[in-house]
């Protein structure tokens, strides 16, 4: 199966940038320093070498030397200024603000805080980032809840809701989620025998039980859980990227495209998906979801045309 985009494109500038920071090295070398064979390595350098800045003629392109080459060295004669991309100081503190919010709403990921950190040592205190929770949770109950979901096993909690009203129950959880810096868990309760979604600032606490959960996730309000139906999308291989990261997603490369099979459990995404590569789209089935990229279509096409407007 192919390589996946987005991982070889970083390897191909963290190679650039590599061979510019601390000079030649040999494909031994850099196949270490980026765990993958020599022969990707190679084939890497081949890539570079016809890669470069729009007009592709001879001084647009990355330049290696050729004779190291040969010799299996990589020796970069000239980047043109291309590199990895690497965060403004704005940048590293706007992304910061977002994962605290995350961070503050108390349904962060073990990942999102290690980045989080990650970022907060590489800026080094230069320009800190306080961020102030929407809400304040229990992390003791949020962690039960976790414990809940990873084990599909029942949670009591108690809950205090909109009303100020103080009770007990049995819920089944599902998912934590965020949404403008508040936490959630969508559930569910037992007590009301409905799904609900439970504002995690209203616990005063939480404990797992032994009962296994037996409701099934709900797939029919806020996004859905569960694939409603099966798609298949052929496309140009220039439009592979947007189907790369899909959940269950099955890639084909064929003589004229690649195709792509996966299930559609939210149509908004994958229409937004679509629309975003529109124009190497070759097939959109089933029906449903044409019909929905069809009507998406036309609305982004009405937008564009206002009456009374002059046209550029």
């Amino acid at each position: 199966m192919p390589e996946p985009a987005v991982p070889r494109l970083t390897r191909l500038l963290g190679i650039v940038t590599q061979l510019e920071e601390h000079g030649e090295a040999s494909f031994d070398d850099l196949a270490r320093h980026f765990g993958v064979s020599r022969e990707v390595i190679k084939d890497d350098i081949d890539t570079l070498w016809v890669s470069g800045l729009p007009g592709y003629g001879t001084t647009d392109l990355l330049d290696f030397d050729g004779y190291a080459y040969e010799e299996g060295i990589a020796r970069l004669v000239e980047s043109l200024g291309i590199r990895q991309i690497r965060l403004a100081p704005a940048e590293a503190v706007a992304l910061m603000g977002a994962l605290g919010s995350i961070v503050a709403s108390g349904v962060a990921s073990t990942a999102a805080e290690g980045a989080l950190d990650a970022l907060r040592d590489a800026v080094k205190g230069a320009m800190a980032v306080t961020v102030v929770g929407a809400s304040t949770t229990d992390q003791a109950a949020v962690q039960a809840l976790r414990e809940g979901i990873e084990t599909s096993r029942a949670v009591v909690v108690t809950y205090i809701d909109a009303r100020d009203r103080r009770t007990e129950r049995v819920i089944e959880p599902h998912r934590l989620v965020a949404l403008d810096g508040i936490g959630y868990v969508e559930c569910f309760c037992r007590r009301a025998g409905d799904y609900r979604t439970l504002r995690l600032d209203r616990l005063e606490g939480a404990k797992e039980t032994d009962e296994p959960q037996a409701a099934p996730r709900r797939a029919s309000e806020g996004f859905a859980l569960e694939p409603q139906y099966e798609a298949e999308v052929m496309i140009d291989l220039a439009g592979r990227w947007a189907f790369e990261d899909l959940p269950g997603v099955e890639l084909e490369e064929t003589p004229d495209g690649v195709v792509a099979r996966f299930g559609v459990a939210n149509p908004q995404v994958i229409v937004a998906r679509l629309l975003a590569v529109g124009p190497h789209l070759k097939k959109v089935g089933p029906a449903d979801l044409r019909a929905q990229l069809a009507e998406a279509a036309e609305a982004v096409l009405a937008s564009a045309s206002i009456p009374g407007k002059d046209k550029a």
